[in-house]
């Protein structure tokens, strides 16, 4: 549980961390792994299943491997068949999601427009050309076609392949249908050339690779090339393609610095064609494989595999490569993820959905944590918590289970479990509660809702264990309950301060006999420390119990 989750404040002498990761940086470095499989992060999440489906998909596929990345930490980075996190491959057409964001650092400079015509920087686009959009070239409704011999014809510049395509055919009108296609990222990509006065490789390198560390990621091909293949031949890896994610992610921030600003990463996403209709995507041939890209529409570069059906809201963004090669973001998980292959995406087709499936399958099963085994009486409440968003661990991946709760942190955690908001405060609730105490506004909303009260003297002691008894009146406070029962513990006495309350609790299931973990031979210990593990059994139990 951390400072985000209702068990973390400043002062705390272990300081929890939002994740249980202690990698601040998506680098990894090499583990002990199982012959074939070189696992060089450990993940906080149970993989087993994604594990199980890529050792077994990876050596057809002569090697595979997956980064993913959530909620800015490397949950999952693995290497299958001798092929690892850091191997460089062939990355077909994802090369455009890194493309267009290169593009997008010329608009954020004021240089180039999206509505610009292409004519204004390429003088040789006449005719019904002549008004092709920048905004056209990347989202795939320029009408330029789908491909050209000159893209591969390694004896051009970039500029005479484009002089070529220039003086081609338009297949449609522009603006009117998208098809997925090399051509017009080329021409895009020459536009950013003459504006920059850099070779694109350079551009590239300049505004995306360098900023974000990708040092293996290349336009590149076997050494430097005059006319690289910018919509499908960039060279990468996993490692470095999952810090482009994350810089999206984070709305175009890496390392504290602005690679986008918030505005073109906004542009990215968005429907760049809405009024054109679909002629071809990446995943017309794939499609009864991967059923949610049916209505996968173009943004810049990339492609919007699933929206929001009601209000449009991009869930799943992806640009998926001819080898297999796929990145994807799931903005619903705050989840990045990249399967590195060079293989053939038709026949990965199966693999790569099934990946897919099995990445938020894990992460809804909740947080696993070290010391918090399958095996533990407490691991499906904390799991439970995890899958919520309630709790997560230490930064030594461990859950401490053992450790005692204070009523600062158990405040946060009935609050949040239960959907109360902190309270805004202007004033100290308490002389040992101020404004600026981490858990003022929980602890400020647990006072009001009466689940908790102070001490004499205006203290209210958010330091201090919370003890069994406390535990269990919160919870009957929340819910107002006031059963009876006859109590089976020892120790809990009819004349106990909070006998009628811990009958509430165990008439509803909250406690039990026997229950261990929570009761040891006919003892509750209600004065005893409520401890990180029994205050997670408490509220699963007090969750199961809601509609």
């Amino acid at each position: 549980m951390t400072h985000q989750t209702s068990l973390h404040h400043s002062g705390s002498a272990l300081r929890l961390v939002a994740g249980i990761l202690v990698l601040a940086m998506l680098m990894s470095a090499p583990g002990c792994a199982a012959p074939g499989r070189q696992v060089v992060a450990i993940g906080s999440y149970d993989m087993t299943e994604v594990d199980h489906l890529l050792s077994s998909a990876a050596p057809a596929a002569r090697g595979m491997a997956l980064v993913v990345v959530k909620d800015r930490k490397v949950i999952e980075s693995a290497g299958y068949a001798k092929f690892g996190p850091g191997t460089v491959v062939d990355i077909g057409s994802a090369s455009r999601w890194l493309a267009a964001a290169a593009m997008m650092t010329l608009v954020d400079q004021g240089t180039l427009a999206l509505g610009d015509p292409v004519s204004k920087y390429l003088p040789e686009f006449t005719g019904e050309k002549a008004g092709i959009t920048i905004r056209q070239l990347w989202s795939y409704d320029s009408g330029l076609p789908a491909t050209d011999a000159s893209i591969t014809d390694r004896t051009l510049t970039l500029e005479e392949c484009v002089k070529r395509i220039a003086a081609g055919p338009l297949p449609s009108l522009p603006g009117t249908s998208v098809s997925d296609g090399s051509v017009s990222i080329q021409v895009g990509a020459r536009v950013c050339e003459v504006i920059s006065g850099m070779t694109w490789q350079e551009f590239f390198r300049v505004h995306i690779a360098e900023p974000l560390g990708m040092d293996d990621t290349t336009f590149n091909l076997m050494g430097f090339n005059r006319n690289p293949d910018v919509a499908g031949g960039a060279r990468s890896t996993a490692d470095d393609y999952s810090r482009f994610l994350t810089m999206l992610l984070q709305r175009g921030v890496w390392s504290g610095k602005h690679i986008l600003s918030e505005q073109a990463v906004a542009q990215i996403e968005q429907d760049q064609a809405a009024a054109s209709t679909i002629a071809a995507t990446p995943y017309t041939t794939v499609s009864s494989l991967l059923p949610s890209t049916s209505g996968a529409r173009p943004g810049l570069g990339m492609w919007r595999e699933e929206t929001d059906p009601g209000i449009g809201t991009l869930l799943i963004a992806s640009c998926p490569g001819t080898y297999g090669f796929t990145p994807w973001i799931d903005y619903k998980l705050n989840l990045a993820g990249v399967l590195s292959m060079k293989y053939d995406l038709a026949k990965a087709a199966y693999d790569i959905m099934r990946v897919r499936q099995l990445v938020p399958q894990a992460i809804a099963a909740g947080l696993r944590f070290k010391d918090v085994p399958a095996s533990s009486w407490a691991f499906a409440a904390v799991a439970d918590l995890s899958a919520r968003g309630l709790v997560t661990g230490y930064e030594d991946g461990k859950f401490h289970p053992d450790s005692a709760i204070t009523r600062a942190e158990y405040a946060k955690l009935i609050c949040s479990a239960l959907g109360i908001q902190p309270l805004a405060i202007t004033s100290d609730p308490f002389k040992d509660v101020t404004t600026a105490y981490w858990a003022a506004g929980y602890v400020a909303a647990a006072v009001h809702q009466g689940w908790l009260i102070g001490y004499p003297g205006g203290l209210f002691k958010p330091e201090e264990p919370v003890s069994v008894a406390q535990a269990l009146v919160v919870i009957a406070r929340s819910q107002h309950w006031k059963d009876t029962a006859i109590l089976p513990y020892v120790d809990v006495q009819s004349g106990y301060w909070a006998h009628a309350f811990i009958e509430a609790c165990f008439t509803r299931g909250i406690i039990k006999n026997p229950d261990p973990g929570i009761e040891s031979d006919g003892k509750l210990s209600p004065e005893g420390h409520c401890t990180r593990a029994q205050a997670c059994v408490l509220l699963s139990r007090l969750l199961a119990l809601k509609p």
